[in-house]
C-alpha cells in the first residue's frame, strides 16, 4: 500500500511532476539495491472498439466494478476501489476512451491480481495483447531508438501446459522397491531472461530462435530510457514497469507502443473484416460462405491427440480460460472440431476450425481485432511459440512491421 496522497492531484502536469519525483527517488533505490516501495506501473487497456461509433463512457464500465473516479482533466481521472477504501492510482484514457492506461505504485502482487480482477469481471475490458512476433517488431524499435551500449532485457516464455507426458518412475533402490510406482508428469518448460548491451544482441535473435523455437516466445522487453538510466519494461499482457528515473519519459514510452498497437488493430480488422475473401464452413451439415479473411495459426508441429483433446477441454469446457472464449466444440474427427463460439470480450461471434495441424478462425465484422493478438499471444506461451500465423494471405509479422512505419518516438 502506497502513502502517496493523491488527493492533492488537479492536473495532468501535477500527476507527471508527483510521479518524477517518486520515480527518482525509486530509481535511486534500485541502483542501491534496497527498493522499499512499488515502482509506478501502467496498465494498457482496450475497451469498446471504434466500429460501435460511440465515445466510450468510462464511469459506466468501471462504476459496476466497485471502482470511484474523479475527473482532474478531460481524459484523466483518480480511481479508487470502494471495497478496499483506497485510491488506486490514475487512469488517463486516448482516442475517445477506445484506450486506457491505470497508472499505479501498488506492488505487483496487488495491482495484477486487481487489473486482471476488472478485465474478466467485464466484457468491456481487455488487456492490450503484445505477442512474441509484436516484440519481435519492438525489438527492431529499441534497436533503432538506442545507443548501442544500453543495456536491454528479454524475457521468452514458453509453457507447454496442453502437454503431459506421464511415464513410470525407474526404481534403483531395492529398499523402496516394494513401493507403488509413482507417476511422473513432464512438460516442457522455459523461461529465459537475457540481459546484455543491444550491440551484443543485436543480430543474434534470429540465431537464437532458429535453434530453440521457446525464444520466439518474448513475453517482456525492456526500452532503455533515452533521457536517464535504467528503462521501461514491457510485458505481453499489457503492462510496462518503470525502471528509470524520469515518469514523463515512462508515459512517452507508453503512448508510442500504444499508438504502434493501435495501428496494428487497425490492420487486423480491415483484413479481418472487409477482405473480399469468401470462406465455406460447415454448420448443421449445410455449408455457409462467410465473407471475411481467416486467421490462420499453423503449428510447427502436429500436435499428438492427448495434447490435443487437453487444448480443446481445458479452453472450451472452462468458463475462464486463457483465451476467454466461450463455445460448444462439434468433434468431426479425432482431431478435428468446429466451435461457433463468441469472444467473452464484447461477445461477439468467431468460428474456429482447430486441428492437430492449425486453428483457423474467421472474425466477423464488429469483433474486436484484439481477438486476434489475444489468441496469438496464448498460443505462442501456451501450445506452440514458433506457430506461423497469417491473416488472410498476409503474414502476421509484415502486419506487425508496417504497423510501426512512420509512428515516432515522442517525449511528452
Amino acid at each position: 500500500m502506497t502513502d502517496i496522497n493523491f488527493s492533492g492531484i488537479k492536473s495532468r502536469d501535477e500527476m507527471i511532476q508527483l510521479f518524477d519525483g517518486y520515480s527518482f527517488e525509486r530509481k535511486e533505490e534500485l541502483d542501491q539495491k534496497k527498493t522499499k516501495k512499488g515502482l509506478v506501473k501502467s496498465y494498457l487497456l482496450e475497451t469498446v472498439d471504434g466500429f460501435q461509433d460511440s465515445t466510450t463512457n468510462i464511469t459506466e464500465i468501471f462504476a459496476p466494478l466497485g471502482c470511484e473516479f474523479v475527473q482532474i482533466e478531460e481524459g484523466l481521472y483518480k480511481i479508487a476501489d470502494k471495497n478496499l477504501k483506497r485510491h488506486m492510482g490514475f487512469l488517463e484514457s486516448f482516442w475517445s476512451g477506445r484506450y486506457l492506461v491505470i497508472y499505479s505504485l501498488e506492488l505487483s502482487e496487488i495491482i495484477d491480481k486487481w487489473i486482471k480482477g476488472l478485465v474478466l469481471s467485464t466484457p468491456q475490458l481487455d488487456h492490450v495483447w503484445l505477442s512474441g512476433w509484436t516484440f519481435n517488431m519492438l525489438w527492431e524499435k529499441v534497436k533503432d531508438l538506442s545507443n548501442p551500449n544500453r543495456f536491454t532485457r528479454m524475457v521468452f516464455e514458453h509453457e507447454s501446459i496442453f502437454e503431459i507426458d506421464s511415464g513410470i518412475e525407474e526404481v534403483e533402490d531395492e529398499e523402496i522397491s516394494n513401493d507403488e510406482d509413482r507417476a511422473i508428469f513432464e512438460r516442457r518448460s522455459s523461461k529465459i531472461a537475457l540481459v546484455d548491451r543491444i550491440r551484443v544482441l543485436k543480430d543474434k535473435l534470429s540465431h537464437f530462435q532458429d535453434l530453440y523455437s521457446p525464444m520466439y516466445s518474448i513475453t517482456q522487453l525492456r526500452f532503455p530510457s533515452p533521457i536517464s538510466k535504467g528503462g521501461h519494461d514491457f510485458f505481453y499482457f499489457g503492462k510496462a514497469t518503470n525502471r528509470s528515473e524520469s515518469f514523463r519519459d515512462h508515459r512517452s514510452h507508453v503512448l508510442y507502443v500504444l499508438k504502434i498497437y493501435r495501428e496494428m488493430i487497425k490492420r487486423t480488422q480491415d483484413i479481418a473484416w472487409y477482405s473480399i475473401e469468401k470462406v465455406s464452413i460447415q454448420k448443421g451439415g449445410e455449408f455457409q460462405q462467410l465473407v471475411g479473411a481467416p486467421l490462420i495459426i499453423e503449428f510447427k508441429d502436429p500436435l499428438n491427440e492427448e495434447t490435443f483433446n487437453h487444448f480443446i477441454d481445458s479452453t472450451f469446457g472452462r468458463v475462464k480460460n486463457r483465451f476467454r472464449l466461450w463455445g460448444n466444440p462439434i468433434r468431426l474427427g479425432p482431431k478435428k472440431i468446429h466451435v461457433y463460439g463468441v469472444d467473452k470480450h464484447l461477445w461477439q461471434p468467431i468460428f474456429l476450425e482447430i486441428t492437430d495441424k492449425h486453428l483457423i478462425a474467421i472474425i466477423p465484422k464488429g469483433t474486436c481485432g484484439n481477438t486476434v493478438h489475444r489468441l496469438v499471444s496464448n498460443i505462442q506461451i501456451y501450445l506452440d511459440p514458433a506457430a506461423k500465423v497469417t491473416i488472410g494471405n498476409k503474414p502476421y509479422k509484415e502486419i506487425a512491421d508496417d504497423s510501426s512505419k512512420g509512428i515516432k518516438y515522442e517525449q511528452y
